[in-house]
């Protein structure tokens, strides 16, 4: 049970604050931290909380005890030369003073830059200042330096960091790395083996499996049990498993990083491990194994409606001239459906509404095949072998890298894990050849198996649940031959993108088979250590030498004509300054006395030399005063000196007075704490940490009435209090309110009874603990909205700006890569992982920044929803950039590309119009232009290409089947060399439909981007539409 799991981490958390509690009450421990022992509980819940796992909260350590120890290093050093000023001009002067606010200024500057930076180094900051801000603001008055002014801070840091780390190890769950890495592979194995049938069954959309042959029995996973399963998993089953397969290939790259660098292994298992990975993320990335379906939020499809407004149905006449289409050549019947499909698609724009068809987003993906049971009993079949491939995989994986270590009676049965796969290897290659025959069938319009059967593009064998399915809710029409024929070719187009959607994933599987297969097994390496130094080293040669090897390869791959020759052309897309910083200038000699002061200091003021330092000057200035991280870090140091200066105040004056007797340090701690980086955050962390302490400020106080000063009635009551507070940070939704209360309660408890009051009472300790915190939340929440206030409205539409611009960036080297004078497709995937490395991050900065306004009061009302949806939109599109990109790989490119590069160019320049018109408006917060050009246009001109080219195929194949059977006692018939081998060109065809319904859906994407834009910002209009 749910609560059963959550009593282990939630024991870890009360032990420790136990010994927290215990090393402060017993005082000659206490001692040792001098007037620092009551602060073991508040460093260990702010920087070591513990959470139940070994592996963080040893990190945690060691990052709070080194940040630690610099802060408290660092603070020593100042207050060095605050004593050697002491000495020189006096206790407490003004020069000792100003070291003390300078040193701790620097910190500040220092430790902000580290927060604001990286997020993960967030505990490593904030420790670095915690103790130094005590230190800095209590010792104006140095003369000497001591070794207790470093001890005792440092015993706190050690006792608060080791004690949660020593319960942890002793308590937490044990799993290795190995072990992790592992369930996290046969976790995404099994993900995708209980994803694919339940996806592919609901694309097939006839409500039933297939029935399988008698070669299906023999398979474990047989079409009873897939049945069963399907019928026992609810249709939203689908979007979850998908979610669960996305974030888990998601990790698998971190942990396969971490994974290689501490576990020592054989070189071909070293070797093998980042192609397993790589393929499962693959197959993560394969559209079969994505959600049901992709329909837009409500905020995008009321954008989408106000956009493009649905077209109205049209006229009597227009219907009635449509209805009336030449039908040429009657009397053969071959060629007048031939000629009736020709004029049908290329005259799709005859009723107007269907100019803009492809909607926005279909309503559901489902595609019949009930017209095609060849097909559909040869796809079923082979999704049959690819999930026993898939299970063979799963079981032969741990023998091969060592996640459980093969004892010598489990040999045999690893031999036979082994002769399974390759079994199933041989049968996946069958079936996917026998598949790729079978897929001709598309480009025809009857089935291979059904040849005396009636044109299925006619009206009547149209599906019924595809005549008017997604269409209907957006246009209205009436059901004329050219709308059931562009339907019936949408479903066919479609069909084909799910279809090579499973060959890729066929094939995927396939190759992760074969590195299975030629991967040795596992052997524990004699000594640990030296082999994996001795890989390490190995694998770095390997990779130097396999990117050498990838780099040449892909350079014989490129005609000499497109290798840049002249050094311009590197720089001929560049911006000016840009230009000039790598171009080499030739500098004009000076021969005479004639030249003036004036012509000299030109000549050195643009030297090349100097122009590259000047530019690089220039760029670093820009950038470090619109730098975000120094914006913040000023802050900070600004915020902290500031509260701090009645601490730097002379002995006789009054806010020293009061800064030493309410104990101000507190005050200070809590703007740092509060301080974030957006407005929101720190409005929500302000408010959390204000309740926080009211409430520990109460309990404490009750706590010291029950208890007085009793050591252990203090531990059992400071224990119980713990308990809950534990719990709130653990596994509640808002953990700042337990950590503000838990922090306030070990002052008011222990200062008293370590004798550190200083004759104050209990109640007085209280309300001073909470005055301070107060005063430095507020002063918080004024430097963050009134100094530099980052919105993280603003914020979010800069990261999705640069969302976009990066996928603008990401299809403009599609497009590069594409337009290549060259028979060959070769592409350079390192430049596209990196892109695709910078868009996750865009994304889930912006993600980040949504939940931030979730939380946030603002007096401007905000499209939360809207925002969310964008973000959707934006990784759907990353998503299919990537497909396209492998599909590009299969399409017949002297057909569709080389052949009309005039369509492609127009088609890549719409698009890449429509994504920085997108960037440029998200960027500058500005409204679009009112009409943008459509990319449906060059692409509907596309998809007429593909089907003159598909058309031209199945001529070629009529004619091989006539003529085969014309010449039955003739072996060598031209016709049959052509059938032998046409699957190959007609599968290339496929694939090219499969791009074009891809590029389709993109179109979708790009008009919920521009809808969204044009919302949020506005369109600068100069024609009346309405």
């Amino acid at each position: 049970m749910e609560w059963i799991a959550r009593l282990r981490p939630l024991g870890i958390a009360t032990l420790t604050a136990f010994l927290c509690f215990v090393s402060a009450a017993v005082k000659p421990w206490a001692r040792i931290s001098g007037e620092w022992g009551f602060l073991v509980y508040t460093s260990s819940l702010i920087f070591f909380f513990p959470r139940g796992r070994i592996g963080p909260q040893i990190e945690a350590t060691v990052l709070g005890i080194f940040g630690g120890t610099i802060g408290i290093g660092w603070s020593n050093g100042t207050l060095a030369v605050a004593a050697w000023c002491g000495r020189r001009y006096g206790a407490d002067s003004n020069q000792a003073r100003a070291i003390l606010s300078v040193g701790l200024a620097l910190l500040c500057i220092a430790s902000g830059l580290i927060r604001s930076y990286s997020r993960r180094f967030n505990a490593f900051s904030k420790i670095m200042l915690f103790f130094p801000i005590f230190m800095l603001t209590s010792q104006q008055s140095i003369l000497h330096m001591s070794a207790s002014l470093f001890l005792e801070q440092f015993y706190v840091v050690i006792f608060s960091g080791t004690l949660p780390l020593l319960v942890t190890v002793v308590f937490a769950p044990h799993h290795s790395l190995s072990h992790r890495f592992g369930s996290e592979v046969s976790e995404s194995i099994k993900s995708i083996c209980t994803l694919l049938p339940l996806s592919f069954h609901h694309i097939l959309g006839d409500g039933s499996l297939p029935e399988t042959g008698e070669g299906d029995s023999e398979s474990p996973i047989n079409a009873k049990r897939l049945e069963a399963q399907l019928q026992d998993i609810r249709p939203t089953t689908q979007d979850q498993l998908a979610k669960k397969l996305k974030a888990v290939t998601s990790n698998l790259q971190s942990s396969s990083s971490s994974y290689l660098r501490t576990t020592p292994r054989v070189e071909g298992q070293f070797t093998a491990l980042p192609a397993v990975v790589k393929a499962l993320q693959r197959m993560g990335r394969n559209p079969l194994l994505g959600p049901a379906s992709h329909i837009p939020g409500e905020r995008i499809q009321a954008a989408l409606h106000k956009s493009f407004p649905p077209s109205a149905p049209p006229s009597p006449r227009r219907r009635h001239k449509s209805s009336k289409q030449p039908i040429h050549k009657r009397d053969n019947p071959v060629s007048a459906e031939v000629d009736l499909n020709m004029e049908n698609w290329t005259r799709r724009k005859v009723p107007r509404h269907l100019t803009s068809y492809n909607p926005p987003r279909d309503l559901s993906p489902n595609v019949a095949l009930s017209s095609r049971p060849g097909l559909k009993d040869e796809s079923h079949r082979l999704l049959l072998t690819m999930v026993q491939t898939l299970h063979s995989i799963n079981q032969v994986l741990p023998s091969k890298f060592g996640w459980s270590v093969v004892t010598l009676t489990d040999g045999e049965a690893d031999v036979v894990s082994s002769e399974n796969l390759q079994e199933s290897k041989r049968f996946l290659e069958e079936e996917l050849l026998h598949i790729q025959r079978t897929l001709g069938s598309l480009l025809g319009d009857v089935d291979p198996d059904q040849s005396g059967a009636s044109n299925t593009t006619s009206p009547s064998n149209i599906p019924h649940n595809h005549v008017g399915s997604p269409v209907e809710h957006h246009v209205t029409f009436s059901e004329t031959p050219e709308v059931k024929s562009v339907l019936h070719n949408r479903d066919r187009y479609r069909l084909a993108f799910y279809m090579t959607a499973l060959l890729d994933l066929a094939r995927d599987v396939l190759g992760l088979t074969e590195t299975i297969l030629n991967t040795p097994d596992y052997e524990r390496p004699s000594s640990v250590w030296l082999a994996s130094l001795r890989l390490l080293w190995v694998n770095r040669q390997d990779e130097v030498d396999i990117a050498a090897d990838g780099k040449s390869a892909e350079n014989d791959l490129v005609s000499e004509e497109e290798r840049p020759v002249d050094e311009l052309k590197e720089y001929q897309d560049m911006d000016f300054v840009t230009a000039m910083l790598h171009q080499s200038h030739s500098a004009s000699s000076i021969t005479g006395p004639k030249h003036s002061i004036q012509r000299t200091w030109k000549l050195l003021w643009n030297q090349h030399r100097v122009v590259k330092a000047r530019i690089i000057l220039s760029r670093a200035m820009h950038t470090i005063k619109h730098s975000r991280h120094v914006l913040f870090s000023i802050k900070l140091a600004g915020g902290i000196c500031l509260l701090s200066v009645p601490a730097w105040m002379p002995p006789d004056n009054s806010a020293r007075h009061w800064y030493e007797s309410s104990r101000g340090g507190w005050m200070v701690v809590s703007y740092m704490f509060v301080l974030e980086d957006t407005t929101g955050a720190i409005l929500k962390v302000g408010f959390l940490r204000g309740l926080g302490t009211l409430i520990g400020a109460i309990v404490g106080y009750v706590c010291t009435v029950i208890a007085k000063k009793n050591a252990y009635g203090l531990v059992v009551l400071a224990t119980a209090c713990s308990v809950p507070i534990s719990y709130n940070v653990l596994f509640a939704s808002l953990p700042g309110l337990g950590v503000a209360t838990g922090i306030t309660l070990p002052p008011i408890l222990f200062i008293p009874y370590l004798g550190l009051a200083e004759g104050q009472s209990d109640f007085y300790l209280a309300w001073n603990r909470f005055v301070d915190i107060m005063i430095g939340t507020a002063a918080a929440v004024l430097v963050g909205t009134w100094i530099w206030p980052v919105h993280a409205r603003v914020q979010y539409f800069r990261a999705a700006a640069r969302m976009l611009a990066h996928l603008t960036e990401y299809y403009l080297r599609m497009s590069r890569d594409l337009v290549r004078s060259s028979l060959v497709y070769c592409v350079d995937d390192k430049q596209y992982e990196q892109l695709e490395a910078k868009l996750r991050g865009d994304v889930q900065l912006a993600r980040a920044l949504v939940a931030v306004q979730r939380q946030e009061v603002s007096l401007l009302p905000r499209p939360i929803k809207l925002y969310s949806e964008i973000i959707d939109a934006g990784e759907r599109l990353l998503e299919l950039l990537i497909e396209i990109r492998i599909l590009r790989f299969g399409v017949p490119r002297k057909e569709t590309v080389l052949d009309v590069l005039p369509i492609r160019r127009e088609l890549i320049s719409t698009v890449l119009i429509n994504l920085w018109s997108c960037s440029h408006a998200f960027g500058s917060r500005s409204p679009l232009l009112q009409f943008l050009p459509s990319p449906r246009v060059p692409l509907s001109e596309l998809m007429d290409v593909t089907e003159e080219h598909a058309r031209h195929l199945r001529a070629l194949r009529k004619q091989g089947a006539n003529s085969s059977v014309g010449n039955e006692g003739n072996v060598q018939a031209p016709g049959v060399t052509f059938l032998a081998g046409s699957y190959q060109a007609e599968l290339a065809v496929l694939y090219g439909m499969a791009e074009n319904e891809a590029l389709g859906e993109m179109c979708s994407i790009l008009e919920e981007l521009v809808a969204a834009a044009r919302t949020l910002f506005g369109t600068q209009a100069f024609l009346e539409t309405s």
